[in-house]
């Protein structure tokens, strides 16, 4: 069996694209982030082999869940049987991923973001500022083949611009550069089919390992404003008391 182009080439699906593909913002350039990948990867799959094969189709996969507006366009999965999920949690399907968007569908709610409060437009200009000269993702390992592939991954950047979100306090922050390079570990769990398009894909890493980095050179900006705990202030209060005596 011959493979799909999106298996072999990392970039197939901004190639040779249908006139009637509805695009975000247009066809996105991914050069910087290709430059940075080149640069920076660690690993050097043979082409052709598994390893290489995973990496294209899951590059592929999120150029178009990114950039193409209608699901229905997706040439990388099987989208009536298609579900994306996050650390066993919430399971979307290709329009509410858009809905949802990407980043927000990672990255959830925490004290470092909150995805109901950041659009998915607001979520990709974030990182993209932030991580200025893109941010790049190369597959380590396969320890399993088709149809459930199971393999690690590492997601890279170099934080050269201001991060700017909103966390669990609902009040915007803003953080400086590092100008050091961030760097995320996970693993994945794919389902796919005999075309290799995906059907299921789950996601594993803690969000958290991401934040700490952004935010190095300021590490309580997102927890500026919140409110303690009622049990909290009344420690506060408590141990105030007991001072003052």
């Amino acid at each position: 069996m011959s493979l799909p182009a999106y298996a072999v080439d990392p970039d197939a699906v901004l190639k040779n694209v249908p006139e009637d593909v509805k695009w975000r913002t247009g066809i996105p350039n991914y050069a910087r982030a290709h430059n940075f990948f080149q640069k920076h990867k660690t690993t050097n799959h043979k082409a052709g082999s598994l390893e290489d094969i995973v990496q294209n189709l899951v590059k592929n996969w999120e150029k178009e869940a990114s950039h193409k507006t209608d699901p229905r366009q997706w040439d990388t999965v099987d989208l009536d049987n298609y579900q994306f999920s996050c650390n066993g949690l919430n399971k979307y399907n290709g329009q509410e991923m858009l809905t949802k968007g990407t980043y927000n569908a990672l990255l959830g709610e925490s004290m470092y973001y909150s995805a109901s409060s950041i659009s998915f437009e607001d979520s990709h200009d974030a990182f993209r500022n932030a991580l200025g000269d893109g941010f790049a993702w190369e597959l380590l390992e396969v320890f399993s083949g088709p149809p459930h592939v199971t393999f690690t991954w590492r997601h890279f950047g170099t934080m050269t611009n201001e991060f700017k979100c909103t966390g669990l306090s609902g009040i915007p922050y803003n953080v400086k550069p590092s100008n050091k390079m961030v760097e995320i570990f996970g693993m994945c769990k794919a389902t796919v089919n005999d075309q290799l398009k995906i059907q299921d894909l789950q996601v594993f890493y803690d969000p958290n390992q991401l934040f700490v980095q952004l935010l190095e050179t300021c590490p309580h900006a997102a927890f500026i404003g919140m409110k303690l705990p009622e049990s909290a202030n009344t420690d506060q209060s408590s141990a105030t008391t007991e001072k003052s005596n």
